[in-house]
């Protein structure tokens, strides 16, 4: 047996903290580790914990004062102060348990904590920076992070006017979850070197959405292994032979009705990983995928009828921006 199962504390996982003094006796169900605990528990604390104590009880500073300057602003701490108030009422947060639980568990609780996140937003009228606020002082990643962080961005960014008007207030409201799928199996970083294609049906006024080769496979991102119904796919522009290079296109994976994959779609979870595993990262190939014409992103270059390429001003590096973006989280993240 191990600590996990052997230790039994009488006081709930989620009540408030309490003076060391007050804290209930450790009750261990294997008797040599209770033995153990007793007789280290008898000496008393160390003279280190003490001077420790004694410098915590009167700092030459004031606590609160420093909380507030490593947080930016008092205006700042009183959001977080909310956030966690608001997390802390609600039993769904909890991480007490997280490491014993299974992948398939910490991913469905994960899924609850969004649920329980939007319900949050509307029942207090969060803002969106409110929202965001709340969102970070939950412990761990959430599968539809990238909702907001890449997809919503992606189709405000690069799509029109007339696109967004579509599909953007469904975005907004969980209407359609989508991933962000450009990464593949043979190309990371190499966003030149994708291999998926998108090529312009003249005949039906349909772009076909094809992985031509095992590398071409989207590998690794998130939300697309089970949760996202769509997905921003990266795939080379093929009008009448021609290579038009990469682009993004508003793809269908799953039925809105039942959540099953679409013909042509095939889907999955790459599996666990060292970090994010409450997050579904996934691969997925297409088979000769039909999509509109309208699903490709057209606010900097648009195709028509015929297949005429019309192109914009705007530097290409524009089609990436989503990808820059969420990288410069992930390392402000890790900073934190």
């Amino acid at each position: 047996e191990y600590m996990g199962t052997a230790l039994h504390m009488s006081s709930s996982p989620s009540s408030a903290p309490s003076p060391a003094s007050a804290l209930p006796k450790p009750r261990f169900a294997v008797p040599q580790m209770q033995a153990v605990y007793d007789r280290f528990a008898s000496a008393g604390p160390s003279e280190e914990s003490k001077a420790l104590a004694r410098e915590r009880a009167d700092p030459p500073f004031s606590p609160r004062d420093m909380t507030v300057f490593l947080h930016g602003s008092a205006a700042k701490l009183a959001r977080v102060e909310r956030a966690r108030a608001l997390l802390a009422a609600d039993p769904v947060f909890r991480c007490d348990d997280i490491f014993f639980n299974t992948r398939k568990e910490n991913h469905l609780r994960a899924l609850d904590k969004q649920v329980a996140l939007e319900r949050l937003r509307r029942k207090h009228g969060l803002s969106d920076e409110e929202f965001l606020e709340l969102r970070f002082e939950v412990a761990d990643n959430v599968p539809t992070d990238l909702q907001w962080i890449m997809f919503i961005p992606n189709l405000k960014a690069l799509f029109s006017d007339e696109q967004q008007r579509k599909w953007l207030d469904k975005a907004r409201h969980w209407g359609i979850i989508g991933a962000y799928a450009q990464t593949e199996l043979g190309h990371g970083s190499n966003v030149r070197g994708l291999e998926t294609t998108a090529t312009f049906d003249p005949a039906t006024d349909e772009f076909i959405i094809h992985s031509p080769t095992l590398t071409s496979l989207k590998w690794w991102p998130g939300s697309l292994g089970r949760v996202a119904n769509f997905a921003v796919v990266y795939a080379r522009l093929l009008l009448h032979g021609v290579d038009h290079g990469v682009h993004n296109f508003l793809v269908q994976l799953r039925s809105l009705d039942d959540h099953r994959l679409l013909p042509g779609v095939t889907t999955g979870d790459i599996g666990p990983k060292l970090g994010y595993n409450t997050q579904d990262n996934g691969w997925a190939a297409f088979d000769n995928v039909r999509i509109p014409r309208e699903n490709m992103a057209m606010r900097y270059v648009a195709v028509d009828r015929e297949g005429n390429y019309r192109p914009t001003d705007a530097n290409p590096k524009v089609l990436y921006v989503s990808m820059l973006e969420v990288r410069s989280m992930i390392v402000i993240d890790a900073a934190k």
